[in-house]
């Protein structure tokens, strides 16, 4: 017996054989989209694996499994003193990475609800000028001085405010 009759099912011969004469028949112009469409799907194939990379490769605790399992095989430490060092330092750095990216990603996260919620507040609500500040401010550019005027006239308007607040909190709840 030999390996080509088990490795190739005659089934899969038959579909293949029918493919081929479908993929014949087809028009010229027809075959060139399918190319292209094959070979677009490859190449996104290709960017998607590119892009992606797996959590696993640069996550913090496969660092520190690597570095326990590495402490595991050795019986004398006392040699290994400087690779220790350099592990731990390591895993140092890559925590404070870590948590860099998702005080960043917190910190973009705030900015966005913070002009979502600066979106729903009326527009003659505040004067021009005062809302023109608060753009740049939620967009972090640069202020001019008479932002800077603006920026404390508001800050005394909104401490004023609250004090009110606290009052009519108390009045409704006697109210109550």
């Amino acid at each position: 017996m030999s390996i080509d009759k088990w490795l190739e099912d005659p089934s899969a011969k038959e579909r293949k054989r029918k493919l081929n004469d479908k993929f014949e028949k087809l028009p010229e112009e027809k075959v060139k989209e399918l190319k292209k469409k094959k070979i677009q799907n490859l190449i996104q194939d290709k960017k998607l694996k590119n892009t992606q990379p797996t959590k696993e490769e640069n996550s913090f605790l496969t660092q520190i499994i690597e570095f326990k399992q590495w402490l595991n095989q050795r019986h004398y430490l006392k040699g290994d003193l400087d690779k220790i060092e350099t592990w731990i330092k390591k895993l140092y750095i890559s925590l404070n990475v870590e948590t860099e990216e998702s005080s960043d990603k917190e910190e973009k996260n705030l900015k966005r609800q913070l002009k979502e919620q600066f979106k729903e507040i009326p527009v003659n609500f505040l004067d021009e000028k005062t809302r023109i500040l608060i753009n740049k401010k939620l967009s972090g550019t640069k202020k001019t001085s008479s932002d800077a005027y603006y920026l404390r006239k508001l800050k005394a308007s909104v401490q004023e405010k609250v004090k009110e607040a606290k009052y009519y909190e108390i009045l409704r709840k006697i109210l109550e």
